[in-house]
Formats: structure tokens, sequence, C-alpha cells
């Protein structure tokens, strides 16, 4: 049988009434160049997800079904690279869906620059009501960058970098010769897993077309009661991003440290952190000397005064811009 091009990798949990949607999305998949495989990963789903994925599994060859015990995201991700068989593997959420010639834009970009370790493509994020692209500044043309560091000081300079996992494809090859898999046990893995896959990058293919719909529902950040574990999982990790940061060459660490600040003070905003029960999660020395823009400085001086007064300045300003 010949080797897949690509292989999607879509970790299922708890999803019955989008899944559906989801893989018909990537079994419509037109003219793509060469043949491709879905992996389906249950993990551990305590609903009829497992059983949705086994009967597609049955009546569609391309579709291969595996079932695990929970372990998260990350774990799904990761037993999913363990059974890839293609040369370049993706990302998909299994509530998510993707555009018909996803594929074939890939597969094209590959005919025409040859092989890359990485390729990256916009997407469109919608929340029932209205939709919006996912990145703030899209490229206009397909572009190729050749090292990974060097892609990563050109997004971070225009604070346009996405960590997005379901936003890249990586050849399968490359993600094994760096041992590159995904932190398990830990929420906002695509904030670790991201920047250090590209760090280590070598050529890098950059699409300008949204390929991808992000589908929000209620089990984001922003509708959860409780937001002490998403808030504590992500100021490790933006800890250990700036350890990182610091090894890499000044230009580069100044842009790393200032997507850091981005990071940090958006979840102080969103998860409302002026709030009595998250204040004292707030860590304003971490925060010192990491701006490289004036306007995250002033971001950091209002949260390092207070917090209350960060969350309620920085509130209305959105409202202002609308």
């Amino acid at each position: 049988m010949k080797k897949p091009l690509f292989s999607v990798i879509v970790p299922v949990y708890n999803v019955e009434s989008y899944l559906e949607k989801c893989v018909r999305s990537l079994l419509e998949q037109k003219e793509a160049d060469g043949t491709w495989e879905i992996l389906l990963i249950d993990d551990g789903s305590t609903d009829r997800s497992g059983a949705l994925c086994d009967r597609i599994a049955a009546a569609e060859p391309q579709v291969k079904a595996f079932h695990k015990k929970n372990g998260g995201l990350s774990s799904a991700r990761n037993y999913g690279l363990e059974r890839a068989e293609g040369e370049y593997v993706l990302f998909v959420d299994s509530d998510d869906y993707v555009e018909a010639d996803m594929l074939c834009r890939l597969s094209e970009a590959l005919r025409k620059y040859g092989g890359a370790d990485a390729l990256c493509y916009n997407g469109v994020e919608n929340d029932g009501e209205e939709s919006s692209s996912v990145r703030r500044v899209p490229a206009e043309r397909i572009r190729c960058t050749k090292e990974g560091k060097q892609y990563l000081l050109e997004h971070y300079r225009i604070r346009n970098l996405s960590v997005e996992a379901w936003l890249y494809a990586y050849r399968s090859g490359f993600l094994k010769e760096h041992g590159l898999r995904f932190r398990e046990g830990r929420l906002h893995e695509d904030v670790e897993f991201t920047p250090r896959a590209l760090l280590a990058c070598g050529k890098i293919v950059e699409l300008p077309d949204a390929l991808y719909h992000y589908v929000v529902r209620d089990s984001s950040i922003s509708t959860q009661k409780n937001k002490e574990r998403n808030i504590r999982d992500l100021f490790a990790t933006l800890r250990e991003q700036a350890e990182l940061a610091d090894r890499q060459e000044p230009e580069l660490r100044k842009w790393m440290n200032n997507a850091i600040v981005d990071h940090y003070l958006n979840m102080v905003q969103y998860a409302r952190m002026d709030r009595p029960q998250y204040r004292g999660l707030v860590d304003r020395r971490f925060l010192k000397g990491k701006a490289a823009t004036g306007y995250n400085r002033l971001r950091v001086l209002l949260c390092r005064i207070s917090v209350r007064l960060y969350c309620a300045v920085n509130g209305c300003y959105k409202r202002i811009r609308g």
C-alpha cells in the first residue's frame, strides 16, 4: 500500500454531536496529491463517540479508529503521532472542520517549494454568531522561510505568531528526529509546543489561505467557572518559555519575552484575575523587563501597580475599541 502523504490526527473526547461533520470535511478533500489517512483517537470518551469512531472506520478505508484510556488532548495527539504513517502530520480537533481543498493546497505548496519541516496556514474562528480570522495580519501570498528562528522573529515582531497546533502540518521525520511531542498533563499545550517545534525547524512554508474552521464551544476558558488550573498551567508554561527565550540570541529573546507578556496579561484579563480568588496567582516580578513595546510596557506597569487597575483599564480600552 502506498504511504500516505498526510496523516490527520483527530483526538476524540465526548463529541458525538460534532464528530461526523469534522470527519466528513476530511473525507471530502478534493484533488489532494497523494493519499491521506485519518486517525481517530478516542481518549476514553464516556458518551457514544467511541462507537461512532468504530462505525466510521468500518465504513471508510481511510479512517482508523483507536481507543485509549483518558489522558487529555496532548496524550491523544502523542498516541496518534506514534501510529501515523504519513509523510506529514496535522491535527484537527474533533469539534472543528476544514476546507474541502485543504490537503490539495498543502500538496500544491509542497510541490512548488519542495519538502519543508512545517507548513502554516490560516483559520477562521466561529462562535455561532460571527466569524473572524485567527491570524491578525494574514499574509498575501505563500512565503517560504529558510529557518525556524527567522520565522519566529518575524512573527513575534508583528505579534502574529499562531501557536494553535491545528494551524500547522509537520514533517513526520522532523518530529521524530527532534523528539518533539506534546507535554502531557498540562493545559495550553500549544503555547509550549509550537515555539519549541518552530525553533528546531529548517524550511517553513506559510500559506495565506484560511483552511481551518475553529468552532468556539461552551467549554472555552471564558465560560468556565473555575479557571485556576488554566491559570496555573499557562503561567508554568510561560516560565519555561522565559527560560527558553534566555537561551536565544538577543533580538529573538527580546521578542519572545514580549510574546510571553502578551500571553500572561491576556490571561489576567480573560480570567478576570482581579477577583480575590485569583489575585494571588499573579507574579508581578515575572513581568519585569520583558516588554519590548511601549504598549506592553504600559500594560505591565498597570498590572504591577494593581491587578484591579489593569483589568479595569484594559476592559475600558476594549469597550472603546468595540
